[in-house]
């Protein structure tokens, strides 16, 4: 069949063939070139004279593997079949590509004239997508040699990836796990809770850390540590999680044994210190009870700026047992209804230094013996026995020495009367900044706003 048979194209056509981003080529029944477009000469490396009139299959196949495999389609095209396919063609310089190649019979009245044959380069796709392949493969050679449990579900929760940590770990093998529900292992009472957590993860929150309890085929309850990512596409659509986890169980263990053996340590030394306190007690009942109220007021205290648990119970034991050196000063002393001498006054204040000397040997894991030490010292230096001044000063120290102040003023002296809670409450106020922490004294005015009363009736 001649090309003349063909009608002439329009200036429509000849717009769409000639400016086609792909290669396009007129292919008559005998495999020459009749017309080929400007796109089609690039892509190939070829001039459009070295193109027309030219066998197609000779040119983008010069190879005879290639060549074989295009005449091959060129064949079944002549007879008839629309083409698509993916392949490899040559350029001029028989360097080769990865190429999308249509095929499409031309019938004019019924009768085979031409084949209409469209090239498009896919050389970077295919880059793409080896590249892909290779990152999956390298990410499963990875995978599968670690030792945490690692696992990839669908937003409907049904498996499809789990290494073999996984599967050693929850006796199964992959063939079996693919395809199902990853939540048999959730304990009942929290898969509602876990599920939950993961359905909150999002493009800028995609990752959460979790602790919990997973059950084994075996019945056997676990602990795992669990890192969960949550995978989204371009658009933010949520494509998969995956989870790496790994058995902590052991860790667990050693956790609890730990808080059993603090607990046990913790009561060991509060009992230690109510001994002390007891032992005071015996000796002189007011110092006691002074103690006591000064630890009720400094947990207070505490409290009100936000202090942790920890630091307000090592507060508390400092409190209950901070003048404990007064075991060692004379009950005539202690007791004395007049003021004291310059002399006895110089013995009453070593009872700081004698306190941490009593209580150094001790392991407190608080600093018990360096607050006792201090507890008498004052910002602007003015206090005893070192006249330490601003940081030097423990941060308890400075919530103990205001609860000190307003106990003692507050409670009846052997020499004195107590004095009225705002004649107290004045005293720290003018002390703020200098002799004590301003931020304490406005934690210890708020306490007595919300009526504060020491639990005890002081003496």
């Amino acid at each position: 069949m001649r090309l003349e048979m063909i009608p002439d194209y329009d200036v429509l056509f000849e717009g769409l063939f000639e400016n086609s981003p792909e290669g396009v080529v007129i292919q008559g029944l005998d495999g020459v070139v009749h017309k080929a477009n400007r796109a089609f000469c690039e892509m190939f490396g070829y001039a459009l004279e070295e193109v027309i009139g030219h066998d197609l299959d000779r040119l983008v196949a010069t190879d005879e593997s290639l060549n074989l495999e295009a005449a091959e389609r060129t064949q079944r095209a002549i007879l008839g079949e629309e083409l698509v396919f993916e392949t490899v063609r040559q350029r001029k310089d028989r360097s080769r590509f990865h190429v999308m190649a249509f095929g499409v019979p031309i019938v004019v009245e019924g009768r085979l004239v031409a084949i209409y044959a469209m090239y498009r380069d896919i050389t970077d796709r295919k880059k793409a997508e080896e590249a892909l392949q290779r990152s999956e493969e390298q990410y499963r050679a990875i995978v599968q040699q670690q030792q945490e449990v690692i696992v990839r579900y669908a937003p409907d929760w049904k498996v499809t990836f789990a290494n073999e940590a996984y599967c050693k770990y929850y006796q199964t093998t992959p063939d079996e796990i693919i395809g199902t529900s990853m939540t048999p292992h959730m304990p009942d009472e929290s898969r509602e809770e876990i599920l939950g957590s993961l359905k909150k993860l999002d493009p800028g929150s995609p990752i959460q850390v979790s602790e919990e309890l997973t059950i084994l085929p075996s019945g056997e309850a676990r602990w795992q540590q669990w890192i969960d990512t949550a995978l989204f596409d371009g658009e933010g659509n949520l494509v998969e999680y995956q989870s790496v986890g790994r058995d902590i169980s052991d860790r667990k263990r050693m956790e609890e044994s730990l808080r059993v053996s603090s607990e046990r340590l913790e009561r060991v030394l509060d009992e230690t210190v109510r001994v002390l306190a007891g032992t005071m007690r015996i000796r002189d009942v007011y110092t006691a009870d002074h103690q006591e109220g000064v630890a009720q007021l400094a947990y207070a205290i505490g409290e009100e700026m936000g202090l942790s648990e920890d630091v307000l119970k090592g507060l508390w034991m400092a409190a209950l047992i901070h003048d404990i050196g007064k075991l060692h000063i004379p009950g005539e002393i202690l007791n004395k209804p007049t003021t004291l001498t310059a002399l006895e006054y110089e013995i009453v204040k070593r009872h700081p230094e004698v306190g941490s000397e009593t209580l150094k040997g001790i392991s407190f894991p608080w600093p018990i013996a360096q607050i006792v030490s201090q507890h008498h010292e004052r910002l602007d230096g003015s206090g005893y026995p070192r006249g330490l001044r601003g940081d030097q000063i423990l941060p308890e120290v400075r919530v103990l020495s205001v609860a000190d102040v307003m106990e003692a003023m507050c409670s009846h002296r052997p020499f004195r009367p107590a004095y009225p809670v705002e004649t107290a409450l004045d005293t720290i106020r003018a002390g703020a900044g200098t002799l004590f922490d301003e931020r304490v004294v406005q934690a210890c005015l708020k306490v007595f706003e919300r009526g504060f009363k020491f639990k005890r009736a002081p003496r």
